[in-house]
């Protein structure tokens, strides 16, 4: 009879689960059908544009070059190539800078006044005159000045800079002494912090703790991740092997950064050089994320990090964008001013290959990645970007994108008396934003550790 009662019993708790769940289920479709909704009423009040190909199109140039680099400025913006020069040593800004006006759709040759500055002209021809190897590398852009970056010989870190001030979309020519001022931004948002004799386990199979969240360990032929503080056993959730199979426990190096749900981690083996992780505390998960040692920048509302080749959210979501590159470098973010989306820019210098990835605050999604080796955002939202050819050529073939990277946000002032209006876009995406996170939490499985109190 005991043995009855307790099959009816878990039969109930059974049916008590699955009732929660469909609950749960309907009211999740509930909120996104509301959320969709909210989102087109937002949309009539704040007017912003998602990426539509505008057009292709191509950039004509007086010779033919490789294309390096372009920068907006107001409605014109200047392009920057490397001419083959042969024997010649009368070079001109023309064999290095064209100017277009951007009309929306296609480009206007304009002549070279914007930088026709006389003490610009001449520290440009000393470089070519002292530097014979002088190649265009890119603009840079630091606050209110324009930098031209220019490599001086055969190694790219010989560079010179010539510095602009950047007023109302016009330029005043500053000096060719500033390249010291056109440096790397922090590629971290955070500290990796190493482990010290305090975390560490000692027994049988010894490990050290990294915030007694996971345990971690390079000895035995490879590196250990464990969930649990048992040094009686040597098993764990993740292995990756090492190339010195004899090397003890303080032989390696260990790092880690904590950022809520993740632990970042950096492991040096003996000999060898440095991988990174991210540990989900959650769903007691280990992910091998190599460009996190590259770069690691987090996203706004403690969503998560984003890195070179893709993001690691703390929902345990992540993304990971299949790339050749390697050895990419953050340069700056873009907020747009609806306030959901962020442009995330990174840099390869050697190949000049930039990586744009727009993170959506709202859907907590990355857009597919542009690779490309050149490109610019006009005040209208217009990113203008390139792929340089494998020769010199005159015609530069670019791509129009519309983007929601204007210069402010369009607002339907008609609407001034509507309860949106009143609110403000900023909280309403914060709002969504934050509504979004229940839905995937609500997609979760059990497994993920304290789910219910998350969505409560």
């Amino acid at each position: 009879m005991a043995a009855t009662d307790h099959q009816t019993g878990a039969v109930l708790d059974s049916g008590t689960y699955e009732i929660i769940r469909n609950r749960l289920n309907e009211q999740k479709t509930e909120l996104a059908a509301r959320l969709s909704k909210l989102n087109a009423a937002r949309h009539e009040i704040f007017s912003s544009s998602g990426f539509e190909l505008i057009a292709n199109q191509r950039i004509t140039t007086e010779n033919h070059g490789e294309a390096r680099g372009i920068i907006a400025l107001g409605d014109n913006c200047i392009f920057g190539y490397n001419v083959q020069f042969g024997l010649r040593e009368d070079i001109r800004l023309s064999d290095v800078f064209s100017i277009y006006k951007f009309t929306g759709d296609h480009f206007d040759p304009q002549p070279l006044t914007l930088i026709d500055d006389a003490g610009f002209v001449t520290d440009f021809t000393n470089l070519y005159k002292y530097y014979r190897d002088s190649l265009f590398a890119k603009f840079f852009i630091s606050g209110t000045f324009l930098y031209m970056i220019f490599q001086t010989s055969k190694n790219p870190e010989d560079r010179k800079a010539f510095k602009w001030l950047v007023k109302n979309n016009q330029l005043q020519y500053i000096d060719d002494r500033s390249v010291h001022e056109a440096k790397k931004a922090p590629q971290h948002d955070f500290n990796w912090i190493r482990t010290s004799l305090e975390d560490r386990r000692l027994g049988v199979h010894p490990h050290i703790s990294i915030l007694d969240k996971v345990f971690i360990e390079a000895i035995g032929g490879d590196i250990t991740f464990k969930i649990e503080n048992n040094t009686a056993t040597g098993r764990g959730i993740y292995h990756e092997p090492v190339m010195n199979k004899d090397q003890q426990l303080d032989d390696a190096e260990y790092y880690y950064a904590d950022l809520g749900n993740l632990v970042a981690i950096k492991v040096k083996p003996y000999q060898e050089e440095a991988r990174s992780f991210i540990f989900n505390a959650r769903t007691k998960e280990v992910k091998p994320i190599r460009m996190l040692l590259d770069a690691g920048i987090l996203l706004p509302d403690n969503q998560g990090v984003i890195f070179p080749n893709g993001y690691y959210l703390q929902n345990g979501d992540f993304k990971i964008f299949e790339s050749d590159l390697n050895n990419l470098e953050f340069i700056r973010s873009l907020p747009s001013p609806n306030g959901e989306d962020i442009l995330y820019i990174f840099y390869q210098a050697r190949i000049n290959t930039y990586v744009l990835m727009s993170y959506n605050i709202i859907s907590h999604q990355v857009e597919t990645p542009i690779i490309c080796n050149g490109f610019t955002v006009f005040d209208s939202g217009r990113l203008i970007y390139f792929r340089s050819e494998n020769e010199a050529v005159r015609h530069h073939q670019v791509q129009i994108w519309q983007t929601p990277y204007t210069l402010v946000l369009q607002e339907n002032d008609t609407m001034r008396d509507n309860v949106l209006y009143k609110i403000g876009n900023k909280d309403i995406v914060g709002a969504m934003s934050e509504s979004q996170e229940i839905i995937q939490l609500l997609n979760k499985e059990d497994s993920f550790e304290r789910l219910y109190e998350d969505i409560n």
